[in-house]
């Protein structure tokens, strides 16, 4: 994707920024013009502008603001409404799995260059039922230090607020814990101020946890009817904007997003508004099929958990819904020429700097 095409929309994340900018101090048309941008975008409701103008503005926010950890701070203020349609699936989504699974999906619509990324595993369980989730940046490119930092923090801390205001707090153990490959800040005193329970810098990865009902378990049951409305209003803002240019990239994110409840051809057919006939045939076309999609999303969840959790072959045969542990080493060994003992990744232990947080106890009470 060209970075100099004019492809996100102004009034989404660009407008955000700016908003959140201004209110920590920046000037508004010094931001502006330190992004070669124009007040008269305020008035166009269908503005776009660059990835290059939009780096140069986050840059120039930065300058401007001159406070340590503006990242985080951005990140805590950015108002859900700039990201549009998705923003809503926040507040009515019934578990954190599918507001998870809906805002990775839809982002794009505000970001087209998340397009650029096939779905692919995120998160995976771990022992003692914890799911961890990691923390991915866009690949380093000429954006400063700073910008890349900027991102770093503001994809934690809106991430984390995500997860504080769609999971589910009243399961036994409703704690959130954050690992970060970087070293503690001198501001370290922000991160304390972010939803979680606690956070430990200098680890071999960045990511968030917490127990797998904390992600899983439904509580917001009477918001479904809105939710699902809201999908639909997405996948046609989503279809509308010609990102996708495969059927068989739509149908591969459906099956992720719904691979704990497996979705039949129909069920994708009618999201997708094709006849399961039509959606069969498109697929045909494209040289698969939806069992085949199905088989491969399955043994990619299998893998991602065979490499990066500590589970035994025996609990991730369990988990993914092999018969048995042999079952799961034949299929493996299919799809990938290999065992399961060698796509095991090495683990290394680095010393780690804990951040107790404040205002967040292991107990909380349920909020909707």
């Amino acid at each position: 994707m060209n970075p100099h095409s004019k492809v996100i929309p102004f009034h989404l994340n660009p407008l955000g920024f700016i908003e959140a900018f201004t209110s920590h101090g920046a000037d508004e048309a010094a931001l502006l013009s330190g992004a070669g941008l124009d007040a008269s975008l305020f008035r166009q409701p269908r503005a776009k502008i660059s990835y290059a103008q939009q780096t140069e503005l986050i840059n120039t926010g930065i300058q401007l603001c001159n406070k340590p950890g503006i990242g985080l701070l951005v990140g805590m203020a950015f108002d859900w409404t700039y990201f549009g349609t998705v923003g809503g699936v926040v507040w009515c989504s019934p578990t954190m799995r599918e507001a998870g699974d809906a805002f990775s999906r839809y982002v794009m619509i505000a970001q087209p260059y998340y397009a650029m990324y096939p779905r692919a595993p995120q998160g995976y369980v771990d022992e003692n039922g914890k799911f961890i989730y990691a923390l991915r940046l866009f690949p380093p490119g000429a954006q400063s230090a700073a910008v890349t930092m900027f991102e770093a923090e503001f994809r934690l801390a809106s991430t984390l607020r995500v997860w504080d205001a769609c999971g589910n707090k009243s399961v036994a153990d409703p704690s959130v814990t954050v690992r970060l490959a970087y070293p503690e800040p001198p501001y370290v005193a922000l991160y304390r101020q972010l939803p979680c329970t606690s956070v430990e810098f200098g680890c071999e990865q960045s990511s968030i946890a917490a127990h797998v009902t904390f992600f899983t378990k439904p509580f917001r049951t009477y918001r479904r009817s809105a939710f699902e409305q809201l999908i639909r209003r997405c996948e046609q803002e989503l279809s509308e904007t010609q990102l996708e240019p495969t059927v068989t990239a739509k149908v591969r994110w459906h099956v992720y997003a719904h691979f704990n409840e497996p979705v039949t051809v129909d069920e994708v057919g009618d999201i997708l508004h094709m006849t399961p006939r039509s959606l069969t045939r498109r697929l045909a076309q494209e040289r698969t099929t939806f069992r085949q999609i199905v088989h491969d999303v399955r043994m990619e969840i299998t893998a991602h958990h065979l490499q990066a959790s500590k589970l035994s072959v025996e609990d991730v045969s369990e988990l993914m819904g092999f018969s048995s542990a042999s079952s799961l080493r034949r299929a493996i060994r299919n799809w990938t020429g290999d065992t399961p003992s060698r796509l095991r990744a090495p683990k290394r232990t680095l010393a780690r700097t804990p951040v107790r947080t404040q205002g967040r106890s292991r107990k909380r009470k349920t909020r909707t």
